[in-house]
């Protein structure tokens, strides 16, 4: 094949390909309509080009709609896209154009972007990075910076996404600046010709130690794994109440590039079995549709979503890749099709947080407790605690709901009690951040009562005492109380922690009678 140079700094979006996803990912781009233009050959790495010689039209949105003062006429949009993929004997990659990115991400290395940018960007002149949290209602974040700013990864926050500057000793080989995600985008001084030597550089390179840590996820790769996951994704969405949802709120991220959600709909399709459209796609959705079409369990997996946008081209995912849901005990996360693992730099920033939030001292004698949850707040009373538990006057909202705004009031100090196992404490985290959220936002009847400090005191289950919540091995649990003390700051409360061991004592069976 031969290529004709371009001029210096091409602009090149990189995905690494494992070996294994080769074959899938050419059946991938054949099924979209990208034909075999060339075999490639640059140094030790070969391939193909492939180019959509006859792409889909496409209608304009806002030609439609200003028709009359267009003219008679047909307008249409062929959006032309292509990609190169490369490979030799140990690695592979793929090159993409337009939006070629959509057919090449489910094949990718996920960790592949960011992990090179930990070895070549410079941490100190970031551009724009995006982020997504696990708890509280902001789950996905863009920050963009004016001027040279250092990084900075809020805890409880996994890093998607970096542009930023090239540290200046490798800026001759990579460009000045890159963008890193899923894949990374960089503008090297070099031709065509020059991207089989440019690919060996960067392999060269991310066999270098990291220059810095970034709080983050890492794709599993063991396939004993991905079943075991796969099997406990399929108990959630079979099951009638779960913990995952569907993420589509406010953007995806295709390698490097954005895919905000606009105006549109959804096609909801298991296998032959009848679809649906919907205008909102939800979790509920999701289930009703498994539960009324009878889908098999070996079947749940085989479910796509069509995603229908205004004025941009349809894209399909499968369920895998539009469900978020987390494996708690495990510290596993599924997140655009791919099983992910917290990386120990995300685990240590949560931790840190958590240990940063202010610890109330436990009463002695109140260490550790074997009664329930409200014999102890009954009992409080002698500690000069006012009892406040079921009580539904002291926060009436406007929609009538009855609210449980704490339990325990001692000073300037609120507290919030609940007893039993990481799931049942994630319940009172979640309370007491909506009651943050109502009166922050005054959907409250009348004057919210005054307080300076919001204290969640937990009475753990455990085997043994728990020194610190750090300690806890359920980082839902962890970044459920991440979220609720950001949101407390936010409020203008001073978050605090309090905590007890909860004894467990199995209740004697029943004496026979005569």
């Amino acid at each position: 094949m031969t290529l004709p140079e371009l001029g210096a700094h091409v602009k090149l979006n990189i995905f690494k390909i494992p070996l294994d996803q080769l074959a899938p990912l050419r059946e991938a781009l054949d099924s979209a309509k990208l034909v075999q233009t060339n075999a490639v050959t640059l140094g030790k790495w070969t391939g193909e080009f492939y180019f959509s010689t006859e792409p889909k039209l496409s209608p304009v949105p806002w030609v439609q709609t200003f028709a009359e003062f267009i003219g008679d006429g047909t307008y249409l949009n062929r959006n032309y896209f292509g990609a190169m993929v490369l490979a030799d004997e140990t690695s592979a990659y793929a090159i993409s154009f337009g939006k070629a990115h959509f057919h090449i991400r489910p094949h990718c290395d996920y960790d592949f972007g960011v992990e090179l940018a930990k070895r070549i960007a410079d941490e100190d002149d970031v551009t724009q990075t995006a982020s997504r949290r696990y708890q509280g209602k902001r789950k996905r974040d863009i920050q963009s910076y004016i001027g040279q700013s250092k990084l900075s990864i809020p805890p409880g926050s996994s890093v998607d996404f970096l542009q930023c500057r090239v540290v200046a000793g490798k800026i001759a080989t990579f460009g000045p600046s890159g963008k890193f995600g899923t894949s990374c985008l960089l503008t090297p001084d070099i031709g065509p010709h020059q991207i089989g030597s440019f690919l060996s550089q960067i392999e060269t390179e991310l066999d270098v130690s990291p220059r810095f840590k970034l709080p983050r996820t890492l794709e599993l790769k063991e396939e004993g794994e991905i079943a075991k996951y796969d099997e406990k994704l399929i108990d959630e969405l079979l099951s009638p109440v779960g913990v995952s949802d569907i993420a589509v709120d406010t953007f995806d991220l295709f390698g490097v590039d954005f895919v905000f959600s606009s105006v549109g709909s959804f096609t909801v399709r298991c296998g032959h079995y009848a679809k649906i459209e919907v205008e909102q796609l939800t979790m509920k959705t999701i289930k009703d549709y498994l539960k009324a079409r009878g889908v098999p369990r070996d079947k749940v997996l085989q479910l796509k979503i069509k995603h229908h946008r205004e004025g941009e081209p349809d894209f399909t995912q499968s369920i895998k890749e539009a469900v978020d849901f987390i494996s708690d005990d495990d510290h596993v996360v599924l997140r655009g099709g791919k099983w992910l693992k917290f990386n120990q730099d995300y685990l240590e920033a949560l931790d840190d947080a958590i240990r940063g939030i202010e610890v109330e001292p436990t009463e002695a004698g109140l260490e550790a407790t074997t009664s329930e949850e409200g014999d102890f707040n009954k009992d409080l009373k002698k500690h000069g605690y006012i009892v406040a538990d079921k009580n539904f006057d002291i926060l009436k909202v406007k929609s009538g709901t009855p609210v449980e705004a704490w339990d325990l009031q001692r000073g300037d100090t609120v507290y919030a009690v609940k007893f039993g196992t990481p799931q049942k404490l994630n319940y009172v985290v979640d309370q007491a951040t909506n009651v943050l959220d109502l009166i922050s936002t005054g959907g409250y009847l009348g004057t919210a009562p005054a307080f300076r400090r919001y204290c969640l005191w937990f009475g753990y289950r455990a085997a043994k005492p728990m020194p610190s919540v750090a300690d806890s091995g359920s980082i839902i649990f962890k970044q459920k109380i991440e979220a609720w003390a950001r949101r407390c700051r936010e409020a203008g409360k001073i978050p605090v922690l309090k905590l007890s061991h909860k004894i467990h004592v199995k209740k004697k069976a029943a004496e026979p009678t005569d």
